[in-house]
């Protein structure tokens, strides 16, 4: 039999209280700057066919949305995890010397 090693100070953290990986990460950062730039070139657009009032407005939209495109993209998106529940091992049963006294 194989004899493990178990420690009282040694906490058993479970999986599902993980952080979310770097590459959901990086998907969803990447998704967002997408938008974020398909929104200016719609500015661009707009600049161009409306009169002149709005036109500035979209002029400003576009010039300032790269900025903000590009801080929202850096963003980590953190989700919160609670605190780690220590798993707690049932209670075994010792054996008895019962079988010592028998022999």
């Amino acid at each position: 039999m194989s004899k493990r090693r178990e420690r009282a100070d040694e906490t058993v953290i479970s999986v599902t209280s993980a952080q979310p990986a770097r590459s959901e990460d990086l998907d969803s950062r990447i998704v967002r700057y997408a938008w974020m730039m398909s929104l200016r070139i719609v500015c661009f657009v707009l600049a161009v066919l409306t009169p002149s009032p709005w036109r500035w407005m979209f002029i400003v939209g576009a010039v300032f949305l790269p900025s903000v495109a590009v801080v929202l993209a850096n963003a980590r998106r953190t989700a919160k995890v609670s605190g780690a529940e220590v798993y707690l091992p049932p209670a075994r049963a010792e054996l008895g010397r019962d079988l010592d006294t028998e022999k």
